[in-house]
């Protein structure tokens, strides 16, 4: 499995992207709503393809740095310089899970 290439769709990925950027700014209101927001995220990226183990491996590792990253700012706080990694790593596998969507469908 290839992690390295990122592909990018047109208007239905920056949807995608524009929610997460929005979640991750409105700070939800427990790590529970922020989880289950999260996992919207991820389905709204898989939607309409098979369910492989890469694409799965991908997801979750989107999780644990989302809630990492939560957890992250519960306790220290949104100014936190850490948080810029995170987010990259939350963008990196939410494109990741985009990538191998869209090319398990072109199959």
């Amino acid at each position: 499995m290839n992690m390295i290439v990122t592909i990018r769709s047109a208007d239905a990925g920056e949807s995608i992207f524009a929610r997460l950027k929005a979640l991750i700014a409105s700070r939800p209101a427990s790590p529970d709503a922020a989880r289950f927001e999260a996992r919207q995220l991820i389905s709204m990226a898989m939607a309409d393809t098979w369910q492989a183990d890469s694409l799965w491996g991908a997801a979750d590792a989107f999780h644990v740095h989302f809630d990492f990253m939560m957890q992250t700012i519960d306790i220290n706080g949104a100014g936190d310089p850490n948080l810029r990694i995170l987010r990259t790593k939350c963008r990196f596998y939410l494109e990741q899970v985009e990538a191998l969507c869209q090319s398990m469908s072109r199959r």
